[in-house]
């Protein structure tokens, strides 16, 4: 099972007789432990510590469900005979144990336990697991992710719209930029944006309209053109731009992405779009949103004296009380 990837899909029965899915537990952390056989001393031991330890687990929005090819009448009797608290699946065929990677060579059960995110991602696993301290193991990581989760995304807070770049970007990294902006939501899944990845030659097109305090832009491997037009997306009443909004989306999907991957990406208003309009054979009724500059961290030094301070300077925002109002409209207006 890869980390840090979606969990696999499953459907499978509890001791009830209920069908259970992972989507079930959307919004939540899932332990989900595999173990042989119900009423094995080591299964017994790994179902009554975890029932012990239920309510902490869901203080920190953590559901645990065990997972064994037992039937449902087996499952019962564990459940009764060892006073167990929480729920266990029955996987007959082992297929899901494979999917998650908890077999063993002969196609016997590992014993193993994965730890499901509240967006569905595997973020850890154990693999032949012992019993003895185990789920306080567990519980300790489900505490630090809960508590990593809880605070600010880091790739939103390192994020920033840094010039000292340069560099190379393959054409492979290009398309993983732009699968994450396609994946921004969008009005009635409309899709309106547009992006046209400038490298090499066409690049010089948009150089043309580059304006002086965007010089540094030149540097950039790859310059995306981010392009729309309103018909693309829903007609909204009192003028709302909506295709505009959702293409901002998308941009900055595009740029936690490129946090993520240790690249630069920094978004341009400062150019003429006519010149690069005609440069890039943009429709005359598109309109030219916004250029991204990517590439790769340099050193500052290729920056002007001016650009350098502000590149070592911390990162500026208004107080949280300037945009955010609860309940009513609250801000100055002069």
């Amino acid at each position: 099972m890869k980390l840090f990837h979606p969990a696999p899909k499953f459907e499978l029965t509890d001791s009830q007789g209920e069908l259970v899915t992972r989507d079930h537990f959307a919004g939540r952390y899932l332990v989900l432990y595999f173990y042989p056989k119900a009423n094995t001393s080591g299964c017994t031991r790994e179902g009554q510590e975890f029932t012990a330890r239920k309510k902490d687990f869901a203080k920190l929005h953590a559901d645990v469900v065990g997972v064994s090819p037992d039937g449902l009448n087996a499952l019962c009797k564990f459940i009764e005979s060892k006073d167990l608290g929480i729920p266990l699946l029955s996987d007959p065929h082992k297929g899901v144990a494979e999917q998650f990677g908890a077999l063993n060579e002969k196609g016997g059960i590992l014993r193993s336990t994965f730890l499901i995110d509240r967006a569905g991602v595997v973020r850890w696993q154990w693999k032949k697991v012992r019993v003895d301290g185990h789920v306080d193991e567990v519980y300790a990581m489900v505490e630090q992710l809960h508590a990593a989760d809880e605070a600010m995304n880091p790739l939103v807070a390192v994020r920033r719209s840094k010039r000292a770049l340069g560099g190379k970007v393959s054409r492979t990294t290009i398309k993983r930029l732009v699968q994450a902006a396609h994946l921004a939501p969008s009005c009635f899944n409309m899709q309106p944006w547009r992006f046209i990845a400038t490298t090499g030659a066409s690049l010089e097109a948009v150089h043309a309209g580059l304006k002086g305090g965007n010089a540094w832009a030149k540097a950039a491997p790859v310059i995306f053109a981010v392009v729309s037009r309103p018909e693309l997306d829903c007609q909204l009443s009192m003028d709302r731009e909506y295709w505009m909004f959702d293409s901002g989306m998308a941009v900055m999907g595009l740029q936690l992405q490129a946090t993520q991957m240790g690249l630069l990406a920094h978004p341009m208003a400062g150019f003429d779009p006519a010149v690069v309009k005609k440069g890039l054979a943009i429709p005359d009724d598109h309109v030219l949103i916004a250029l991204v500059a990517v590439g790769r961290p340099v050193d500052v030094d290729v920056l002007d004296a001016a650009q350098q301070k502000m590149e070592r300077a911390p990162r500026e925002r208004k107080a949280l009380g300037d945009v955010l109002a609860f309940d009513r409209f609250d801000f100055k207006t002069d």
